[in-house]
């Protein structure tokens, strides 16, 4: 059963530089190279990003619900996510934020969101100023470019939650949502033998996936019990990836 981090006391937040840790093979440049190819300057420029860096504790509001961002938000480490809050203080998950993804929309288009930018876990994060995010596309096509192509995966990551919803088991939807987190996380080599940081609380994934806590934890020990995963604090890993992805239709048309 997964707990909360928050009700242990050992939750931190991470350090702003690991030892050995290169900005230029950050997690953001990592992604975006896997869309466009990125040349030195390129990823010069990312690296420079990492200037407005700073760890966020868990639970930050990083832009309210329904304001206008004067500020792009980049994730470094940690979970983040977009969520959708109703006055009687309900949420639902509509997307996670993991090392490498980026939200500009209120930068680009100068709208506000309809929904809030919050973090799930301790982060690192970059906001990083309009005019600075601005030139930064503007200086660098291939840059803008893997956003663009970004955003598509991200277009289509969106429709596969709604059909999570939508059309499949919990079972099932828990299968995608873990497939689909293996395969994001694994572009930016954060996926060794199967295994990646889930540190998620169930609560978390019940506003994710539409389900009770209650039916999460069932989801989650049917899983294991059928050997198709295994956990271990907040450390999953895959047992049978075929078997998973057969059991979500998570295939070449999923992201």
């Amino acid at each position: 059963m997964m707990t909360d981090p928050a009700a242990t006391g050992i939750a931190h937040v991470p350090r702003l530089a690991a030892p050995g840790w290169d900005g230029a093979d950050c997690a953001l440049a990592r992604r975006l190279g896997g869309f466009a190819p990125l040349d030195a300057q390129d990823r010069a420029a990312l690296a420079g990003l990492i200037g407005y860096v700073r760890p966020v504790g868990r639970h930050t509001v990083l832009v309210e619900q329904d304001s206008v961002a004067d500020h792009a938000v980049i994730v470094f480490a940690g979970f983040a996510s977009r969520g959708k809050h109703r006055a009687s203080g309900r949420r639902q998950i509509v997307a996670y934020l993991v090392p490498g993804d980026l939200c500009d929309r209120g930068v680009l288009h100068d709208h506000p969101l309809g929904h809030a930018i919050e973090t799930l876990t301790p982060c690192l994060v970059a906001r990083v100023p309009r005019a600075a995010y601005l030139d930064l596309l503007g200086r660098h096509p291939r840059i803008a470019l893997a956003l663009q192509r970004a955003r598509l995966a991200e277009e289509a990551t969106v429709h596969e939650w709604v059909a999570n919803i939508g059309m499949r088991s919990g079972t099932e939807r828990m299968a995608h949502l873990l497939c689909e987190l293996m395969e994001r996380l694994g572009t930016v080599g954060q996926v060794t033998d199967g295994q990646y940081a889930l540190p998620l609380t169930q609560t978390d994934l019940a506003d994710t996936l539409g389900l009770s806590s209650v039916h999460v934890n069932r989801v989650l020990q049917a899983l294991r019990r059928d050997r198709l995963i295994s956990l271990c604090g907040h450390r999953l890993r895959v047992l049978a990836p075929r078997r998973l992805r057969e059991l979500a239709e998570f295939g070449a048309g999923s992201p």
